[in-house]
């Protein structure tokens, strides 16, 4: 009598914990993610080896592109809100809540506070369309720059600023803002470059 012999079954792998898993890991990129806001200007900045990072919060940066034109913005979107909030006060003018939303969504901007309400008027598609003029800013320390900085630091004291400039912006732009800077007080700034790697034997004092 010949031997009864088991059927052979195929491995087999149960997926269902793996895709348990790949579908928590899917859901918190996703809930933490934070989407990238719309920037004014693409700043092409130099080099440098500096060691110093940059604050990722509370900060506010004004920006030179490389045809000399001025933008500005601030990290924080509530920050953004009382920021608008602040400067319609100073100048007479109101936002709704919907011109708040809007602006709270641009990580920049730059146009002059006769432009900013039609600009907030478009759809987020012709928003993001139209060319920015830049910030108007002069020589004298007297200009919308100026009244955009006093702005974000009474929405947020605890502001620090950083000037982001292109590498073919020229450096009378650089002296008006700076001017603009000391008209209200701020003489400390951090620049923001691009990295380059340090020459041998460099250090960090």
């Amino acid at each position: 009598m010949g031997k009864v012999r088991p059927k052979k079954h195929p491995p087999t792998t149960d997926m269902t914990a793996m895709t348990d898993v790949a579908f928590l890991l899917l859901t918190f990129f996703i809930m933490t993610a934070t989407f990238k806001s719309n920037e004014a200007a693409e700043i092409t900045t130099p080099t440098s080896i500096s060691g110093i990072k940059v604050p990722d919060e509370n900060i506010m940066i004004i920006s030179i592109d490389n045809s000399g034109k001025v933008f500005f913005g601030v990290d924080a979107q509530a920050t953004r809100v009382g920021m608008l909030e602040n400067i319609g006060q100073t100048k007479g003018i109101s936002f709704s809540d919907t011109e708040k939303a809007k602006f709270a969504q641009n990580a920049s901007f730059g146009f002059p506070l006769n432009q900013l309400k039609p600009w907030l008027a478009l759809s987020n598609e012709q928003m993001s369309a139209v060319k920015q003029p830049g910030i108007p800013v002069d020589s004298t320390g007297v200009s919308e720059l100026a009244d955009w900085v006093y702005a974000a630091r009474k929405a947020n004291p605890q502001l620090r600023l950083a000037l982001k400039g292109d590498q073919m912006a020229k450096f009378p732009v650089f002296k008006d803002v700076l001017t603009n800077l000391q008209s209200q007080n701020i003489n400390k700034f951090n620049l923001i470059t691009g990295t380059e790697q340090p020459p041998s034997g460099w250090t960090v004092d």
